[in-house]
């Protein structure tokens, strides 16, 4: 959920990353619903990407090293202070969460807590966690853990403490009993507690003096065994991880997952090509189907809940203070046109903060392209002659650069000279959260199904990044989106989003520009590996033979 394309988000370069009942859920069989229905893409991808689970786990076989080459850089494996895609996803693969997301993230299901009970109408949970999980250290994981890690990321100086703000008090129980207790009900809560932001540490290691942004303890399917950044990680199967697929194989199936960061496209498309990698991401959207023709690979493009957009720095540039301005930008800009020439139709036009399948989404507010508009909007601006901005896209990014041109040329249309200054991916993230930049590339991901962490995120003064950094204060806007955390009637609560988008899309200095899709591949060796529609990637449920 991150929302920064430094490469939440979503998507967070700008860090964007239902309430279910009492519960004692099994997960099912290795990644099931991959994310193959409604799919674009071929039909051998579609066919093997959404081939995870069933029957498919009796023929599993165990081992080998997957090499994975991705496109963003993991910073740091400190979750409670993660604000970058690339380290999140990471970190989704070394820790647990109470709860999770399934594989194929369409419901909250057990993670370390294997039931839980809610009481007090909708104020207190009590998670009975799993008694046979370990750290990767072999330590067991205890209710003492869990109290610390909520603890550790409520601190007032934590960066992720937006996550846990509905919690009042952690309180153990018992040695496998903890007692969450909210300081009001709080619908988004579940959903909450399946970000990485929730994820649970080993008490001991990091108190004995272990840091875990280098040397994360967790107890998920992987340990890190390297990490050199800004080259690669290489993480090894934690033999005491506590899950299992259907057919009763332990997870994870692979003995070790080497991430590459190669953060230019051909590159890893060349390595995928010549053996290097056996999987990639990112596939350039007009190499999907030459390199799916290629008979020892499979490529595809799957839904994502997602978003592309552009925040405007209003701190630090007046004209983004000034609303017609703003609009003006959001009618020039021809996202059609965009999703047709640069995603090959593998797109769509985005119109709201709120990714499409992501609850309370909202068509009703978006920006036609509508030049005509967009230029008597500048015409009415405190700037009818126009001024000059930098748009800084992560170096490297064939797509960023291509959506840049495009931009350029719309925006140069009324008056508005965009310089373009791509940025490495590790000092965009810095400048952004320093609010040192004029114009940001921001990708953005949905980490769950509620809204609530990447609108805290992008949209509210005060939920964490002043507004996605762009600085924008609607004191309205912030009330209206409290009231939505609260509210525990869906029905009323799509009715206070639906006034809330309302606002932001006509207030908020940020250019909503696409809902991307997925899009990956590896070789035919490969099994079961896909990416979820939160842009995350289960590696625990892929295995090669």
């Amino acid at each position: 959920m991150m929302f920064l394309r430094t490469a939440r988000a979503p998507a967070r370069g700008f860090g964007w990353a239902a309430i279910v009942g009492a519960a004692a859920l099994a997960a099912g069989c290795g990644g099931a619903g991959s994310g193959g229905a409604g799919s674009t893409g071929q039909g051998k991808s579609l066919a093997k990407a959404a081939n995870s689970g069933g029957t498919g786990c009796k023929s599993v076989k165990r081992g080998g090293t997957l090499r994975f080459g991705v496109d963003q850089d993991v910073i740091s494996f400190d979750a409670h202070a993660t604000q970058d895609n690339g380290s999140l996803w990471a970190d989704m693969n070394v820790y647990d969460q109470l709860v999770e997301l399934a594989p194929d993230a369409k419901k909250v299901v057990p993670g370390l807590a294997q039931s839980w009970t809610v009481s007090d109408g909708g104020r207190v949970y009590t998670f009975h966690l799993r008694p046979n999980a370990k750290f990767y250290d072999g330590t067991p994981v205890t209710a003492d853990d869990v109290k610390f890690s909520f603890d550790r990321v409520e601190a007032p100086k934590s960066p992720l403490n937006w996550t846990l703000s509905a919690v009042k008090s952690t309180d153990v129980v018992d040695p496998h009993t903890v007692k969450v207790t909210l300081g009001k009900p709080y619908a988004p809560f579940l959903n909450d507690l399946t970000l990485w932001g929730a994820s649970i540490m080993s008490k001991k290691a990091v108190e004995g003096g272990q840091d875990p942004k280098t040397h994360p303890v967790g107890s998920g399917p992987f340990s890190v065994a390297e990490f050199k950044p800004g080259d690669h990680v290489l993480l090894k199967a934690n033999p005491y991880y506590w899950g299992k697929d259907s057919c009763g194989n332990k997870y994870p199936y692979l003995a070790a997952v080497r991430l590459d960061y190669l953060p230019n496209d051909n590159t890893r498309m060349t390595e995928l090509r010549g053996g290097q990698l056996d999987a990639v991401m990112d596939v350039p959207f007009n190499q999907i189907g030459s390199i799916d023709a290629d008979p020892k690979l499979v490529a595809a493009a799957t839904p994502q809940l997602g978003v592309i957009a552009s925040a405007l720095n209003m701190t630090h540039v007046p004209q983004f203070r000034d609303p017609n301005v703003v609009k003006a930008m959001n009618y020039a800009i021809d996202r059609q046109a965009i999703v047709k020439s640069v995603f090959f139709g593998n797109a769509k036009a985005a119109t709201s903060p709120i990714d499409p399948g992501v609850y309370f989404h909202t068509d009703s507010y978006g920006y036609p392209y509508d030049l005509a508009k967009a230029k008597s909007l500048m015409a009415k601006s405190k700037y009818p002659k126009g001024f000059t901005v930098t748009f800084s896209p992560p170096a490297g990014d064939q797509l960023a650069a291509s959506i840049a041109t495009i931009m350029q040329s719309q925006l140069k249309q009324i008056g508005i000279t965009m310089k373009i200054a791509p940025v490495d991916q590790t000092t965009a993230f810095e400048r952004l959260q320093k609010q040192q930049f004029e114009m940001s590339y921001t990708y953005g991901t949905s980490d769950n199904l509620d809204p609530n962490a990447n609108m805290l995120f992008c949209c509210v003064s005060d939920g964490g990044a002043k507004s996605g950094y762009t600085g924008w204060v609607d004191k309205e806007a912030d009330a209206l989106y409290r009231k939505t955390q609260g509210e525990q009637d869906m029905t009323k609560r799509g009715q206070l989003f639906d006034q809330w988008q309302k606002i932001v899309m006509d207030k908020l200095p940020i250019l909503w520009l696409i809902n991307p899709t997925n899009r990956f591949a590896f070789a035919n060796d490969v099994h079961d590996f896909f990416i979820q529609s939160t842009a995350h990637y289960p590696l625990w449920v892929a295995w090669k033979g």
